[in-house]
Protein backbone atom coordinates (compact mmCIF):
# COMPACT_ATOMS: atom_id res chain seq x y z
CA UNK A 1 0.00 0.00 0.00
CA UNK A 2 1.11 3.39 -0.96
CA UNK A 3 1.51 5.32 2.41
CA UNK A 4 2.32 9.37 2.60
CA UNK A 5 4.12 11.32 6.14
CA UNK A 6 3.56 15.04 5.39
CA UNK A 7 5.82 17.18 7.12
CA UNK A 8 6.88 20.55 7.78
CA UNK A 9 10.21 21.68 6.25
CA UNK A 10 12.81 19.41 6.69
CA UNK A 11 15.87 21.55 8.95
CA UNK A 12 17.82 18.42 8.98
CA UNK A 13 18.44 18.16 12.64
CA UNK A 14 17.57 15.52 15.25
CA UNK A 15 14.01 15.61 16.25
CA UNK A 16 12.03 13.49 18.60
CA UNK A 17 9.06 13.53 16.95
CA UNK A 18 10.67 13.66 13.41
CA UNK A 19 12.69 9.90 14.58
CA UNK A 20 9.23 8.31 15.32
CA UNK A 21 8.08 9.31 11.75
CA UNK A 22 11.04 7.83 10.65
CA UNK A 23 11.00 4.78 12.73
CA UNK A 24 7.72 3.75 11.26
CA UNK A 25 8.66 4.64 7.82
CA UNK A 26 11.50 2.18 7.90
CA UNK A 27 9.49 -0.25 9.61
CA UNK A 28 6.65 0.08 6.86
CA UNK A 29 8.90 -0.01 4.03
CA UNK A 30 10.50 -3.17 5.33
CA UNK A 31 7.54 -4.82 5.42
CA UNK A 32 6.62 -3.80 1.51
CA UNK A 33 4.42 -0.57 2.00
CA UNK A 34 5.31 2.41 -0.93
CA UNK A 35 6.28 4.86 1.75
CA UNK A 36 6.96 8.82 0.82
CA UNK A 37 7.75 11.85 3.11
CA UNK A 38 7.08 14.66 2.26
CA UNK A 39 7.98 18.56 3.27
CA UNK A 40 5.88 21.39 2.89
CA UNK A 41 7.78 24.18 1.27
CA UNK A 42 4.82 26.90 3.28
CA UNK A 43 2.45 26.25 6.22
CA UNK A 44 0.92 29.03 6.08
CA UNK A 45 -2.64 30.22 4.44
CA UNK A 46 -2.17 33.77 4.11
CA UNK A 47 -1.78 34.11 0.52
CA UNK A 48 0.37 37.44 0.53
CA UNK A 49 2.81 35.78 2.01
CA UNK A 50 2.75 32.37 0.33
CA UNK A 51 3.30 34.72 -2.73
CA UNK A 52 6.41 36.82 -1.42
CA UNK A 53 7.70 33.60 -0.46
CA UNK A 54 7.18 31.77 -3.44
CA UNK A 55 8.30 34.46 -5.41
CA UNK A 56 11.56 34.38 -3.65
CA UNK A 57 11.58 30.78 -3.25
CA UNK A 58 15.19 29.66 -4.77
CA UNK A 59 16.61 31.92 -2.56
CA UNK A 60 14.39 30.75 0.84
CA UNK A 61 15.37 27.10 0.04
CA UNK A 62 19.20 28.10 -0.26
CA UNK A 63 19.54 30.39 3.29
CA UNK A 64 16.46 28.96 4.85
CA UNK A 65 17.61 26.45 7.95
CA UNK A 66 14.25 24.18 7.19
CA UNK A 67 14.52 23.94 3.83
CA UNK A 68 17.43 21.29 3.84
CA UNK A 69 17.09 18.80 0.40
CA UNK A 70 18.83 15.72 3.00
CA UNK A 71 18.53 13.37 5.75
CA UNK A 72 22.05 13.01 7.21
CA UNK A 73 21.28 12.19 10.94
CA UNK A 74 18.60 9.26 10.77
CA UNK A 75 19.31 6.32 8.06
CA UNK A 76 16.51 6.17 6.20
CA UNK A 77 15.59 2.73 3.87
CA UNK A 78 16.89 3.31 0.33
CA UNK A 79 13.33 2.69 -0.95
CA UNK A 80 11.99 5.60 0.43
CA UNK A 81 11.07 8.33 -1.36
CA UNK A 82 11.73 11.79 -0.25
CA UNK A 83 9.79 14.98 -1.86
CA UNK A 84 11.39 18.12 -0.35
CA UNK A 85 10.01 21.69 -0.63
CA UNK A 86 5.83 20.81 -1.77
CA UNK A 87 4.46 23.91 -3.11
CA UNK A 88 1.29 23.14 -4.19
CA UNK A 89 -1.44 20.61 -3.60
CA UNK A 90 -1.39 19.12 -6.91
CA UNK A 91 2.50 18.24 -6.10
CA UNK A 92 1.42 15.73 -3.29
CA UNK A 93 1.91 12.07 -4.25
CA UNK A 94 -0.89 10.11 -4.56
CA UNK A 95 -1.71 7.42 -1.94
CA UNK A 96 -3.74 5.19 -0.06
CA UNK A 97 -3.13 6.79 3.21
CA UNK A 98 -1.93 10.15 3.81
CA UNK A 99 -0.66 11.60 7.22
CA UNK A 100 -0.31 14.87 8.74
CA UNK A 101 2.36 14.77 11.38
CA UNK A 102 2.26 17.85 12.93
CA UNK A 103 -0.28 20.61 13.98
CA UNK A 104 0.50 23.04 11.20
CA UNK A 105 0.01 20.31 8.24
CA UNK A 106 -3.41 19.69 8.75
CA UNK A 107 -5.11 22.42 6.45
CA UNK A 108 -2.68 20.58 3.58
CA UNK A 109 -3.65 17.50 4.18
CA UNK A 110 -7.44 18.45 4.78
CA UNK A 111 -7.71 19.75 1.76
CA UNK A 112 -6.17 17.14 -0.36
CA UNK A 113 -8.71 15.64 -3.10
CA UNK A 114 -9.58 11.69 -2.31
CA UNK A 115 -6.69 10.62 -4.90
CA UNK A 116 -4.36 11.59 -2.39
CA UNK A 117 -5.53 9.23 0.03
CA UNK A 118 -7.54 8.24 3.43
CA UNK A 119 -6.56 11.10 5.86
CA UNK A 120 -4.68 10.91 8.98
CA UNK A 121 -3.49 12.91 11.86
CA UNK A 122 -0.87 11.93 14.03
CA UNK A 123 -0.43 13.67 17.15
CA UNK A 124 2.52 13.59 19.37
CA UNK A 125 1.77 16.43 21.58
CA UNK A 126 -0.57 19.22 22.78
CA UNK A 127 1.89 21.49 20.17
CA UNK A 128 0.05 25.08 21.80
CA UNK A 129 3.45 26.79 20.60
CA UNK A 130 2.87 25.97 17.00
CA UNK A 131 0.24 28.72 17.46
CA UNK A 132 1.88 31.11 19.55
CA UNK A 133 -0.19 29.34 22.48
CA UNK A 134 -3.35 29.88 20.97
CA UNK A 135 -5.03 27.05 22.23
CA UNK A 136 -8.26 27.36 19.74
CA UNK A 137 -6.10 27.44 16.56
CA UNK A 138 -4.37 23.96 18.01
CA UNK A 139 -7.93 22.27 18.67
CA UNK A 140 -9.37 23.48 15.63
CA UNK A 141 -6.89 21.01 14.06
CA UNK A 142 -8.33 18.42 15.96
CA UNK A 143 -12.09 19.04 14.34
CA UNK A 144 -11.04 18.95 11.06
CA UNK A 145 -12.52 15.55 10.08
CA UNK A 146 -9.17 13.63 10.24
CA UNK A 147 -8.86 10.47 11.51
CA UNK A 148 -6.69 11.87 14.61
CA UNK A 149 -3.96 9.17 16.37
CA UNK A 150 -2.30 9.89 19.43
CA UNK A 151 0.34 8.43 21.28
CA UNK A 152 -0.68 8.62 25.22
CA UNK A 153 -4.46 8.25 27.36
CA UNK A 154 -4.11 11.65 28.33
CA UNK A 155 -3.76 13.09 24.85
CA UNK A 156 -6.24 11.04 23.69
CA UNK A 157 -8.71 12.18 26.07
CA UNK A 158 -8.18 15.88 25.29
CA UNK A 159 -8.33 15.20 21.69
CA UNK A 160 -11.33 13.05 21.74
CA UNK A 161 -13.41 15.89 23.47
CA UNK A 162 -12.31 18.83 21.48
CA UNK A 163 -13.11 16.16 18.14
CA UNK A 164 -16.14 14.80 19.41
CA UNK A 165 -14.81 11.58 18.36
CA UNK A 166 -12.55 9.03 19.61
CA UNK A 167 -8.70 9.12 18.89
CA UNK A 168 -7.16 5.98 18.69
CA UNK A 169 -4.20 5.53 20.37
CA UNK A 170 -0.85 3.87 19.32
CA UNK A 171 2.28 4.14 22.50
CA UNK A 172 5.36 5.14 21.34
CA UNK A 173 8.77 2.80 21.45
CA UNK A 174 12.23 3.26 21.77
CA UNK A 175 14.50 1.40 19.48
CA UNK A 176 16.58 -1.57 21.72
CA UNK A 177 19.18 -1.91 19.05
CA UNK A 178 20.16 1.93 19.79
CA UNK A 179 19.90 2.29 23.27
CA UNK A 180 20.57 -0.27 26.14
CA UNK A 181 23.18 -0.60 28.74
CA UNK A 182 26.43 -0.32 27.53
CA UNK A 183 28.51 0.34 30.54
CA UNK A 184 27.45 -1.34 34.19
CA UNK A 185 25.15 0.34 36.41
CA UNK A 186 26.88 0.25 39.53
CA UNK A 187 29.75 1.33 39.04
CA UNK A 188 28.52 4.91 37.84
CA UNK A 189 30.39 7.67 39.23
CA UNK A 190 27.43 10.89 40.96
CA UNK A 191 26.58 11.98 37.35
CA UNK A 192 23.14 13.23 36.38
CA UNK A 193 21.90 13.80 32.29
CA UNK A 194 19.67 16.84 31.46
CA UNK A 195 18.52 17.66 28.00
CA UNK A 196 19.26 21.29 26.48
CA UNK A 197 16.27 22.41 24.49
CA UNK A 198 15.28 26.34 23.73
CA UNK A 199 11.62 25.39 24.13
CA UNK A 200 10.38 27.01 27.42
CA UNK A 201 8.20 23.77 28.39
CA UNK A 202 11.27 21.77 28.68
CA UNK A 203 12.76 23.58 31.19
CA UNK A 204 16.72 22.98 30.80
CA UNK A 205 16.78 26.64 33.04
CA UNK A 206 14.68 25.08 36.13
CA UNK A 207 16.82 21.73 35.78
CA UNK A 208 19.83 23.39 36.05
CA UNK A 209 18.59 25.59 38.86
CA UNK A 210 17.63 21.70 40.79
CA UNK A 211 21.44 20.59 39.67
CA UNK A 212 22.55 23.61 41.32
CA UNK A 213 21.22 22.85 44.78
CA UNK A 214 22.07 19.47 44.62
CA UNK A 215 25.93 19.72 43.99
CA UNK A 216 25.37 21.63 47.75
CA UNK A 217 24.85 18.23 49.06
CA UNK A 218 26.89 16.13 46.55
CA UNK A 219 29.95 17.61 45.70
CA UNK A 220 31.07 15.47 43.67
CA UNK A 221 28.56 15.72 41.07
CA UNK A 222 28.81 15.97 37.40
CA UNK A 223 26.48 17.40 34.83
CA UNK A 224 25.73 15.85 31.38
CA UNK A 225 24.15 18.28 29.09
CA UNK A 226 23.11 17.56 25.65
CA UNK A 227 20.86 19.24 22.96
CA UNK A 228 20.70 20.95 19.55
CA UNK A 229 21.65 24.40 20.53
CA UNK A 230 24.20 25.35 23.32
CA UNK A 231 23.01 26.65 26.48
CA UNK A 232 21.96 30.09 26.89
CA UNK A 233 24.15 31.03 29.87
CA UNK A 234 27.50 29.95 30.61
CA UNK A 235 27.40 26.71 32.56
CA UNK A 236 29.21 26.18 35.90
CA UNK A 237 32.25 24.29 35.96
CA UNK A 238 30.82 20.56 36.72
CA UNK A 239 28.52 20.76 33.87
CA UNK A 240 29.57 19.29 30.23
CA UNK A 241 27.64 19.80 26.74
CA UNK A 242 27.67 18.10 24.08
CA UNK A 243 25.93 19.62 20.85
CA UNK A 244 24.15 17.54 18.46
CA UNK A 245 25.32 13.91 20.22
CA UNK A 246 25.30 10.98 18.04
CA UNK A 247 23.13 7.52 19.37
CA UNK A 248 26.61 6.48 20.14
CA UNK A 249 27.59 9.29 22.73
CA UNK A 250 23.96 9.39 24.04
CA UNK A 251 24.36 5.61 24.75
CA UNK A 252 27.61 5.47 25.57
CA UNK A 253 28.96 8.60 26.89
CA UNK A 254 26.03 10.65 28.33
CA UNK A 255 22.79 8.20 28.97
CA UNK A 256 25.53 5.20 29.77
CA UNK A 257 27.12 6.81 32.59
CA UNK A 258 24.83 8.75 34.14
CA UNK A 259 23.33 7.28 37.77
CA UNK A 260 20.06 9.52 37.11
CA UNK A 261 18.48 10.90 34.03
CA UNK A 262 16.07 14.54 34.47
CA UNK A 263 13.28 15.22 32.94
CA UNK A 264 12.40 18.88 34.19
CA UNK A 265 9.90 19.35 31.48
CA UNK A 266 6.33 20.60 32.47
CA UNK A 267 5.00 19.51 29.13
CA UNK A 268 5.65 16.39 27.39
CA UNK A 269 3.32 14.19 24.57
CA UNK A 270 5.68 11.15 25.59
CA UNK A 271 9.37 12.40 26.85
CA UNK A 272 11.25 9.90 24.93
CA UNK A 273 14.64 11.28 26.00
CA UNK A 274 13.38 9.76 29.37
CA UNK A 275 12.67 6.25 27.60
CA UNK A 276 16.29 6.36 26.06
CA UNK A 277 18.44 7.28 29.22
CA UNK A 278 15.94 4.23 31.16
CA UNK A 279 16.99 1.43 28.51
CA UNK A 280 21.11 3.05 28.68
CA UNK A 281 20.23 1.96 32.74
CA UNK A 282 19.77 5.07 34.01
CA UNK A 283 17.26 5.90 37.21
CA UNK A 284 14.65 8.52 35.94
CA UNK A 285 13.56 10.89 38.01
CA UNK A 286 10.69 13.44 36.59
CA UNK A 287 7.82 15.53 37.25
CA UNK A 288 4.74 13.53 37.66
CA UNK A 289 3.15 14.97 33.92
CA UNK A 290 0.93 13.69 31.27
CA UNK A 291 2.91 11.76 28.60
CA UNK A 292 5.77 10.38 30.56
CA UNK A 293 3.40 9.16 32.77
CA UNK A 294 2.59 6.55 30.04
CA UNK A 295 5.66 4.71 30.83
CA UNK A 296 7.32 6.31 34.16
CA UNK A 297 5.55 4.74 37.55
CA UNK A 298 6.40 4.83 41.12
CA UNK A 299 7.50 1.22 40.15
CA UNK A 300 10.50 2.05 37.18
CA UNK A 301 11.14 5.91 38.53
CA UNK A 302 11.11 8.48 40.63
CA UNK A 303 8.21 10.94 40.24
CA UNK A 304 7.31 13.95 42.33
CA UNK A 305 5.36 17.41 42.01
CA UNK A 306 6.94 19.55 38.81
CA UNK A 307 6.27 22.46 40.03
CA UNK A 308 8.10 21.67 43.23
CA UNK A 309 12.13 22.32 42.99
CA UNK A 310 12.66 20.80 46.53
CA UNK A 311 11.28 17.36 45.55
CA UNK A 312 13.33 16.88 42.65
CA UNK A 313 16.40 17.66 44.82
CA UNK A 314 15.52 15.60 47.41
CA UNK A 315 14.79 12.62 44.83
CA UNK A 316 18.13 13.14 43.17
CA UNK A 317 19.86 13.21 46.26
CA UNK A 318 18.04 10.24 47.58
CA UNK A 319 18.77 8.20 44.62
CA UNK A 320 22.67 9.13 44.36
CA UNK A 321 23.20 7.90 48.53
CA UNK A 322 20.81 5.21 47.54
CA UNK A 323 22.57 2.43 44.97
CA UNK A 324 20.36 -0.23 46.34
CA UNK A 325 16.98 1.47 45.50
CA UNK A 326 18.51 3.49 42.01
CA UNK A 327 19.54 -0.09 40.42
CA UNK A 328 16.42 -1.76 41.66
CA UNK A 329 14.27 1.39 39.54
CA UNK A 330 16.77 0.40 36.62
CA UNK A 331 15.98 -3.09 36.74
CA UNK A 332 12.52 -2.40 36.78
CA UNK A 333 12.85 -0.55 34.06
CA UNK A 334 14.17 -2.70 31.95
CA UNK A 335 11.54 -5.43 32.16
CA UNK A 336 9.20 -2.59 31.45
CA UNK A 337 10.67 -1.09 28.35
CA UNK A 338 9.80 -4.62 26.80
CA UNK A 339 6.64 -3.88 25.89
CA UNK A 340 6.96 -0.62 23.64
CA UNK A 341 8.38 -1.71 20.45
CA UNK A 342 8.55 -0.82 17.49
CA UNK A 343 6.93 -4.03 16.16
CA UNK A 344 4.44 -3.56 18.60
CA UNK A 345 3.43 0.19 17.82
CA UNK A 346 3.41 -0.91 13.41
CA UNK A 347 1.64 -3.75 14.32
CA UNK A 348 -1.50 -1.50 15.42
CA UNK A 349 -0.50 1.47 12.85
CA UNK A 350 -1.12 -0.95 10.27
CA UNK A 351 -4.42 -2.09 11.83
CA UNK A 352 -5.54 1.83 11.85
CA UNK A 353 -4.36 2.24 8.09
CA UNK A 354 -6.13 -0.35 6.96
CA UNK A 355 -3.14 -1.53 5.07
CA UNK A 356 -2.55 -4.84 6.63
Amino acid sequence: MRVNFILPGNSNLPIGGNKIVYQYANELSSRGHQVTLTFLFDLHTNKLRFLLKYLLRNQIIKKSRSHKHEITWFSLNKDIETKFDVTFLSEVKDADVVIATEARTTKVVSKLNKKKGRKYYFIQGYETWTFNENIEKLNNTFKLGLNNIVISKNLQKKVSKVAGKKATYIPNFYNPNEFYIDNSIKSRKNIVSLLCHSQKTKRTKFGLEILAEVKKQIPDLQVELFGMTPPEEECADYVNYTNNASIKELRQDIYGISKIYLLASELEGWGLTGMEAQACGAALVSGRIEGVTEYATDDNSVLVDPYKKEEYVNAIVSLLRNDERRTALVEYSQKMLKQFTLKNSSDKLEKILEIK
